[in-house]
């Protein structure tokens, strides 16, 4: 039994030494609470909480369950200060002797991840002089000697930034992946001189054929690096099919089926809200034919779901039971309150004794979260099937004709088929 014991506290000695730990050590925030995330996306997994001690220190062991983990963790002090870091495979210390910690005094040992990420501050201050330069260039004459000197400077300051953007390029590092992607929000090519076109031309092949989204999830520029991405798409490129053969080129080279799900996820939200429904009708079903979806959220399950024409109307749910589509009817989803539904609301309304006159019945799915959603509004509809069940996009009916934007009109014709998809009763074709 006691050498049972004493090779069970071996065999925990050594997990315990494998396990990643990171000391931190914050003398102004001694004996305060914090707690300890993961990122995951836009979210901050919490794997541990506590307080410091009284010297204001605490050693931060990653879980087994989070093992090879690789990417940005954040120790939140008392809920107000938040300090991140790199976490990948290194066991390091982090010390902060200001009251304000910040990334300009984090002294880290051990970690050539954090190093290099902090070496960002010395590419900032190459960006900086060589903005001071271009102001003197503007300044001064070229006859003058301080121009010349301006000049020799500039050439120096190019070939400090040439030098670099190289070492970031070349590094295996996962802080040099995310050194690019900050370089990407903020415009910064391999140049400083660069035009926007030129940053264009570069900036398109980063994304779509090198970025590393598996890296980007982990990172704390999920967000801003998809929207930034899509902008640069829909008010640069301006082009859909590229957009769309961009966004498929990504999706396959995503290593993890949660991130693909995630990705995949948030472009079909930026969609939706730039009103690109036959772009989300594309990429549900790009995604849904690949059979990586983990797990996927209402909206990409919406878009995984997008009806196109000739296919079957599905089954409705109603208040006590269900109905299959068997005649004409022009099914309206709508939200009380969205401008664009109300607008739609008042031109079925006044035009309802012609879609009658046309043979069809008029359903109404409202994604109301409340009975009295609408009473702000005139919503006192002449037809008879009114549907709501509260549940608002995450509804059934909802889900199932993969409708995550509104309004959206279906016409279905009297076998109970969908013949169109539209954004307005005008498009719709029945009046």
């Amino acid at each position: 039994m006691k050498k049972t014991l004493i090779s069970a506290i071996a065999i925990f000695s050594i997990a315990a030494l494998q396990a990643q730990t990171v000391k931190v050590s914050l003398p102004n925030f001694a004996g305060k609470e914090y707690t300890y995330a993961l990122t995951q996306g836009d979210t901050k997994d919490t794997i541990a909480r506590g307080k410091l001690n009284a010297s204001g220190t605490v050693i931060l062991t990653l879980p087994a369950s989070q093992k090879g983990y690789k990417g940005f963790a954040q120790l939140l002090i008392d809920k107000s200060v938040g300090i991140d870091f790199i976490i990948k495979n290194e066991n390091f210390a982090v010390n902060f002797t200001d009251a304000q910690p910040t990334i300009e005094n984090m002294k880290f040992t051990g970690s050539p991840e954090n190093d290099f990420l902090k070496g960002s501050l010395n590419q900032k201050k190459i960006l900086e002089k060589i903005a001071l330069v271009k102001s003197g260039l503007e300044v001064y004459d070229k006859e003058d000697a301080l121009y010349t000197a301006f000049t020799k400077e500039k050439i120096q300051l190019n070939l400090d930034f040439a030098a670099e953007h190289a070492v970031v390029k070349n590094s295996p590092l996962y802080a040099a992946r995310v050194r690019e992607m900050a370089g990407f929000l903020m415009g910064i090519g391999s140049s400083p001189d660069m035009t926007q076109e030129e940053l264009l031309k570069e900036f398109r092949p980063f994304i779509k054929d090198k970025l590393d989204i598996d890296a980007l999830y982990t990172s704390n520029l999920w967000s801003p690096v998809i929207i930034n991405w899509f902008n640069m798409q829909q008010y640069a490129i301006k082009d859909d099919t590229v957009l769309l053969e961009d966004t498929k080129a990504i999706l396959s080279r995503i290593k993890s089926n949660k991130v693909y799900t995630a990705f995949a996820d948030k472009i079909v939200g930026l969609l939706a809200k730039a009103v690109k429904d036959d772009m989300v009708g594309a990429l549900g079903q790009y995604v849904s034919q690949s059979g990586r979806a983990e797990k996927p959220g209402n909206n990409l399950l919406s878009a995984m779901n997008n009806l196109n024409s000739g296919a079957i109307a599905p089954v409705l749910k109603t208040a006590t039971s269900k109905k299959t589509i068997t005649n004409k009817t022009l099914l309206f989803f709508y939200e009380s309150g969205c401008n664009s539904c109300e607008n739609e609301i008042h031109q079925l309304i006044g035009n309802y004794s012609i879609v009658q006159e046309k043979g069809y019945e008029v359903i109404s799915v409202a994604a109301d979260l409340s009975t009295n959603a609408g009473q702000d509004h005139d919503h006192k509809f002449p037809w008879k099937e009114q549907l709501c069940d509260f549940k608002g996009f995450k509804g059934e009916n909802f889900i199932n004709y993969g409708v995550i934007g509104t309004p959206t009109f279906f016409v279905i014709d009297a076998n109970g088929k969908i013949t169109g998809r539209y954004a307005t009763l005008i498009e719709a074709g029945i009046l």
